[in-house]
């Protein structure tokens, strides 16, 4: 793979929306909730996975090499799954919002599978 023509292609990308809508779900999910100081220690966490996946995706996006792309992808992924435990420490602390955190993990764990489909295509 060579450096990329188009610098915003990342964005048509469904994984990185995908990534995008999950983030900014939270962070108004964050800034409606009144939340104690070991619950805003775990959303502070969450938000940063969360938004650690699209960072990553867009990153990776922008390098040269296929190798390198791949790379960020599966450090992308591998957000998902700090991202998922996050959640289910937040889904115990706040169960009366159980229901919009498991839409976000359920979310979240497609974007895990479509990552991991492009990891396995990169290294074909």
């Amino acid at each position: 793979m060579t450096a990329q023509t188009n610098s915003q292609g990342h964005k048509n990308l469904i994984v990185y929306q995908k990534a995008k809508e999950n983030t900014l779900s939270l962070f108004s999910y964050y800034k409606t909730r009144n939340l104690n100081w070991a619950e805003k220690l775990l959303m502070d966490q969450l938000l940063r996975a969360t938004a650690s996946i699209g960072a990553n995706i867009a990153e990776g996006y922008g390098r040269h090499y296929k190798q390198d792309y791949r790379r960020f992808i599966s450090i992308a992924r591998g957000s998902c799954f700090e991202v998922d435990y996050w959640l289910d420490l937040l889904i115990e602390a706040k169960p009366a919002d159980k229901k919009f955190l498991v839409g976000v993990q359920l979310s979240n764990i497609e974007v895990g599978k479509i990552l991991t489909t492009l990891m396995k295509n990169l290294s074909a």
